[in-house]
C-alpha cells in the first residue's frame, strides 16, 4: 500500500497535478491519464487525475472494493476467489485471441480521515522499484508455489506528518494523515497455474478524497502491470484506450446504480434508516 508520504503526494496532485514526466496519454470522462515509461522495459505505468461529480467517496470505495457486486457490470471479469491471509485470485478477460490473465494480490483499505480512503491492490511476491529493477519478497526460489507476504493486519506508523490541504477543506481545518506500515511476513501456498496466464507484476493505489460540495469525490489513479508475453504495443495501446475510459464509465454507472437501489430500499422500508450505521459498511480489507 502507499507510504505516509506517498498518499499525501497523491493528495497533492489532486489541486497540483505533478506531470513534468509523464505523457497525457488520453481524456475522458472527466480524468486525464497520464503514462510514463518504466526504466529498463517496454512497459509503462499509468496514473489518471479526476473528478466524479455525483459520485461521494465513501459510496465510490464501497464499489471500488465490492468484487461480488463488480461481476455485475464489468464485461471483462471472469470470477474471483477469496484465499488464505487476505489473498485474492481475480481472473480477467484479455482481447482475442490472448489467453485471461490471472492475479494472486492483496487488498488494503485505509480511512486515515473521514472519507479520505486509500485502497490499494499488489500482486503478493514481487514488486519493481523505482528505478525499474524487479524486487523479489518471497521465501523460496519457486515464485509458483512459496510467496511471503505482508498481513492484512497492519500497525499504525508513528511517523508525524505535515498539514496537507485536501480539496474541500481549508488550511485550519486540514489535519494531519498517517498510514499503516507492514508488520511481519507470513507464507502462502499459491494454487497451481490454469489456463489463464499469471500476472506477476501488478499495482494499484486509489486515492478518493470528498469534493467540495460533498456530493461527489475527487481521485487520484495508479495503476501498472506486466501482462506477461509477446503482446504487440498496438494491442496494448488499443486495450488500454479502450478499456480506461470504460472502466471510468463503468465505475461511475455502478456508483450510480448502487445508490438509487439504496434510496429505493430506504424509502420502501422506513425501518432500515432506524437500523444502527457500521462503520466501513461494504469495505473489505
Amino acid at each position: 500500500m502507499l507510504s505516509d508520504q506517498q498518499f499525501q503526494d497523491c493528495l497533492a496532485e489532486l489541486t497540483t497535478p505533478k506531470v513534468e514526466d509523464w505523457e497525457l496519454f488520453l481524456e475522458s470522462h472527466g480524468f486525464r491519464i497520464y503514462r510514463k515509461a518504466l526504466p529498463t522495459t517496454a512497459l509503462y505505468e499509468y496514473k489518471a487525475l479526476g473528478h466524479y461529480p455525483d459520485v461521494p467517496s465513501k459510496l465510490l470505495a464501497d464499489v471500488f472494493t465490492d468484487l461480488e457486486y463488480r461481476k455485475t457490470w464489468d464485461k471483462n471479469m471472469v470470477g474471483f476467489k477469496r484465499l488464505d491471509h487476505g489473498v485474492i485470485h481475480y481472473t480477467t478477460k484479455f482481447p482475442w485471441p490472448l489467453s485471461p490473465r490471472e492475479y494472486f494480490y492483496e487488498l488494503t483499505v485505509h480511512e486515515p480521515k473521514e472519507n479520505h480512503f486509500c485502497v490499494s491492490s499488489q500482486t503478493v511476491g514481487k514488486t519493481r522499484a523505482a528505478d525499474g529493477t524487479l524486487q523479489n519478497m518471497y521465501s523460496s526460489n519457486n515464485y509458483k508455489s512459496m510467496v511471503s507476504l505482508v498481513p492484512s493486519s497492519m500497525t499504525t506508523s508513528a511517523s508525524s506528518s505535515t498539514l496537507l490541504t485536501v480539496p474541500g477543506t481549508s488550511g485550519a481545518a486540514a489535519s494531519t494523515l498517517s498510514l499503516p506500515t507492514p508488520g511481519s511476513h507470513k507464507v502462502f501456498k499459491l494454487p497451481a497455474v490454469n489456463k489463464s496466464v499469471r500476472v506477476e507484476e501488478y499495482r494499484q493505489d486509489v486515492v478518493m478524497v470528498p469534493s467540495e460540495d460533498g456530493k461527489g469525490c475527487h481521485v487520484w489513479f495508479g495503476y501498472f502491470d506486466d501482462p506477461k508475453g509477446h503482446i504487440p504495443s498496438s494491442i496494448v495501446n488499443w486495450a488500454t484506450k479502450s478499456g480506461i475510459p470504460g472502466f471510468l464509465k463503468g465505475i461511475q454507472e455502478a456508483c450510480l446504480r448502487r445508490a438509487a437501489t439504496q434510496r429505493g430500499a430506504s424509502s420502501a422500508s422506513p425501518a432500515i434508516r432506524d437500523r444502527p450505521s457500521t462503520p466501513d459498511s461494504g469495505i473489505e480489507a
